[in-house]
């Protein structure tokens, strides 16, 4: 069987490398681009260098595993949106001495403030049926630490109860089953100083909330896709202050019968990898294919093949990233994610000047321009981007997902405008030209590839940016004290934010989980938010950046928004073993950490106001 299964390797590889057209890379003899310091003088930024000959050399992937037959005909399932869980969530909300609900248009809304910008506690959308409760972290820190943590047995009992309640998950024809809890620690550290300033100091780590998923099965499949999702948060007493319902009712419409034979699922994964291999040493491992289901959170659940693989940069620097894919395994009746699919909309601009307002020229790199009351978003992809689609699709999702609302109902939520659509290059996030870029908007978002502090804009080798050179060395920091606007920057890439317990269990550490501060504070002058992973994340991931993008612009605690979605998204993700904790033990992937102003506990995305420098940093992240 090996044998054989080199042979087709061979053949499909082959056909590759005569029939696929290889996108460009930069040449080791790419002009330097001038970018004109806002000194008034010139410096360069030089393209990384890769030898020439990774233009026609095919790198490997190496599939590891049998693909699963297919049954003679597989179900087709048709969805309806389920009925509002009203009850349970005005039940839930009570318990916790929070607002009930009440109908707003086409929708219900329960808000602890007094406008559609904060204090979104939950929300209902009566056409999908869709639902969230968002937990406030304001709140959770008042009595985290005074409470002795949930233990898990305890927490997937109380949440396999709510699950089990036919106001919040209707039973249909499918199969709801739990996966282990996620527990949220968190720990706060104060600054130099920052006692007399602000009274504050720091908090030693606690657990804070855990965070139950469930994961759908149709017929003994597991379910992807946008749609079924969800989650139950519990606090440190056992009550609900959260959860997600993204879980349409599913009924059996008719039989599918497979179009695709192995072979043919065998050609398309390779043909979906192909780019994000292309960098001469990067290699990609596919050791899962499975059987399943996608929700596009429209019609239907219909059954394809899914894949993951794990992808090894050239760059050892860098972390691996994980791929996840999937295939029809017959003419797909709603659009099934392809992983070489263009996103249509303008691409990214290129970099040309320090100041972007110098130069209006390319629709791509400026988008609209803002008014008083929207909130502006800088986007900065990859430069592979021609190469990896993903980079644009994630932009595009997390865009998208911000005004989702809006654009069904206009002024519902603030609209985000995107003010910057560029590619990626270090200067946007570190030195001077630092201002002009990420700390001109009030919202920024970057992509991959990453290991801990790091970044790279280029591929997943080159041209990085390093988190500890932010705010030191004449480089400025962002938000208002550096002269900025930017309040909350997502980090969507592998590993950029280490947590409390990273650091303490840190290979060659100090074992000191407060260093987990130490590269923050120059970063944090007026900032309020970083979000990110201390894990390896998937790779791309549209349907988690659409999720949550739509519950951020709903005005509720931006940084338990992100927890949430996560772990709807990836709670029941893999593990792999860790290459930077001592003993290098089973962590899964996907799991979120964040840093956050003391402050701005419980803000909304929309919480853009000019602050001081920070003086206590919290940081929450999800367990192992």
């Amino acid at each position: 069987m090996c044998r054989k299964l080199s042979v087709v390797m061979c053949a499909v590889l082959a056909v590759f490398i005569v029939g696929f057209s290889t996108p460009s890379q930069p040449s080791a003899s790419a002009a330097p681009i001038p970018i004109a310091s806002q000194l008034g003088k010139t410096v360069e930024i030089q393209s990384a260098k890769q030898p020439q000959e990774q233009l026609v050399m095919q790198p490997p992937i190496r599939i590891t595993v049998e693909i699963p037959g297919l049954p003679a005909a597989m179900p087709l399932y048709k969805l309806t949106a389920a009925r509002a869980p009203v009850d349970f969530l005005n039940e839930n909300l009570d318990k916790a001495r929070l607002p009930q609900l009440r109908l707003d248009k086409n929708s219900y809304v329960a808000r602890g403030g007094s406008d559609n910008e904060q204090g979104l506690r939950a929300f209902i959308d009566l056409k999908s049926g869709d639902a969230e409760f968002i937990p406030n972290l304001g709140e959770v820190v008042k009595s985290a630490g005074q409470v002795k943590g949930l233990d898990k047995e305890r927490a997937a009992g109380l949440a396999r109860a709510a699950f089990m309640d036919e106001r919040f998950i209707p039973k249909d024809a499918t199969e709801l089953r739990l996966v282990e809890p996620v527990v949220i620690f968190g720990g706060a550290n104060t600054n130099s100083g920052a006692i007399a300033k602000f009274g504050e100091t720091r908090r030693e780590p606690a657990q804070m909330m855990t965070i139950v998923p469930a994961v759908r099965y149709a017929g003994g499949f597991k379910v992807y896709g946008l749609g079924s999702h969800a989650v139950v948060t519990l606090n440190n007493d056992g009550a609900i202050i959260g959860a997600v319902r993204r879980w349409s009712m599913a009924s059996v419409a008719e039989l599918v019968k497979p179009s695709v034979t192995a072979e043919m699922v065998r050609s398309e994964i390779l043909r979906q990898l192909q780019p994000m291999v292309i960098s001469k040493g990067t290699n990609a491992v596919v050791d899962k294919v499975e059987i399943a289901y996608y929700d596009n959170n429209k019609e239907l659940l219909q059954p394809v093949y899914h894949f993951e693989a794990t992808v090894q940069p050239s760059n050892r620097r860098i972390s691996p990233i994980r791929v996840s894919g999937f295939v029809p395994i017959s003419t797909p009746r709603e659009p099934i994610p392809d992983l070489t699919k263009r996103t249509e909309g303008p691409t990214p601009g290129k970099l040309t000047t320090s100041n972007p307002e110098l130069s209006r020229s390319g629709i791509g790199g400026i988008g609209g321009g803002p008014t008083a009351s929207n909130i502006t978003l800088g986007e900065y992809a990859n430069r592979d981007w021609p190469n990896d689609n993903g980079y644009i699709s994630m932009s595009y999702a997390f865009l998208n997902g911000l005004n989702y609302l809006n654009s069904i109902v206009p002024g519902w939520t603030p609209r985000t405008t995107r003010t910057q659509w560029y590619e990626a290059w270090p200067s946007q996030v570190v030195g001077p030209s630092s201002k002009y870029y990420m700390n001109a908007v009030n919202v920024a978002y970057t992509v991959p590839h990453g290991d801990w502090l790091i970044n790279t804009t280029l591929s997943n080798y080159g041209d990085l940016w390093y988190v500890p050179n932010i705010g030191t060395g004449g480089n400025p920091g962002f938000g208002a004290a550096a002269g900025g606007k930017l309040a909350t920057w997502v980090i969507m890439s592998c590993e950029v934010i280490p947590s409390f317990y990273d650091r303490a269990n840190e290979i060659g550490g100090s074992g000191n989980g407060y260093d987990a501060f130490n590269a923050w504070w120059g970063v944090f002058q007026g900032l309020h938010n970083v979000l990110g992973f201390r894990t390896i994340m998937f790779y791309p991931d549209d349907n988690t950046n659409w999720a949550f993008g739509y519950v951020a612009s709903l005005g509720g605690d931006v940084n338990a928004a992100w927890f949430q979605e996560i772990a709807a998204y990836h709670g029941g993700d893999g593990t792999y073993p860790s290459q930077h904790l001592n003993g290098n033990p089973q962590v899964h992937y996907d799991r979120a950490s964040s840093i956050v102003d003391g402050r701005n506990l419980g803000q909304s995305i929309y919480a853009v106001g000019a602050q001081s420098a920070s003086g206590t940093l919290w940081n929450f992240w999800m367990g192992n």
